[in-house]
């Protein structure tokens, strides 16, 4: 049965726990697909784990806050118009709402203090400072690297 390597495609559900207790699951939802040793935003710091499993394989491992959202960091602080926000939104500090950035995209903040016209809101990750546990499945995989048309390089899997 073929295995999983760098650079295949392949179909996963996963579960990710923070040391808070929040929890985040792909299932019963279709599954994510990704690029095994590519980042992906929803599982980072997987990286290569998923090499040699077959389809139906899991791995669990414990991605450290570096490698995961990252660490909070004082520059994603900042002072933001009130204009940015619903106006029918209340914003009591700690709660987490929906921003319009300068490019007009929404975006989660939290709240630090509300003041005259102005808003003190943290840009960081929800889940930043954090380790992240992920069980990882592979459901499927759907292409390799030498599925694209190119030639399987000799010596890799026995040329197949």
């Amino acid at each position: 049965m073929r295995t999983v390597q760098q650079g295949d495609r392949v179909q996963v559900h996963f579960v990710k726990r923070t040391q808070t207790g929040d929890v985040a699951s792909s299932r019963g939802r279709t599954p994510l697909e990704m690029t095994v040793g590519k980042e992906h935003r929803r599982l980072p710091g997987l990286g290569l784990a998923l090499v040699g499993l077959e389809e139906g394989g899991r791995v669990m491992l414990v991605v450290p806050a570096e490698q995961a959202y990252g660490l909070p960091a004082t520059d994603r602080v900042r002072q933001l118009a009130r204009s940015r926000f619903p106006t029918d939104e209340p914003l009591a500090a700690g709660s987490w709402v929906l921003a319009t950035d300068r490019h007009g995209h929404r975006r989660l903040v939290r709240i630090l203090e509300e003041r005259d016209d102005r808003v003190v809101v943290d840009t960081n990750h929800p889940w930043a400072g954090q380790s992240v546990a992920l069980e990882v499945e592979v459901v499927s995989i759907l292409a390799g690297p030498t599925d694209h048309g190119q030639a399987p390089s000799p010596g890799v899997n026995g040329g197949r």
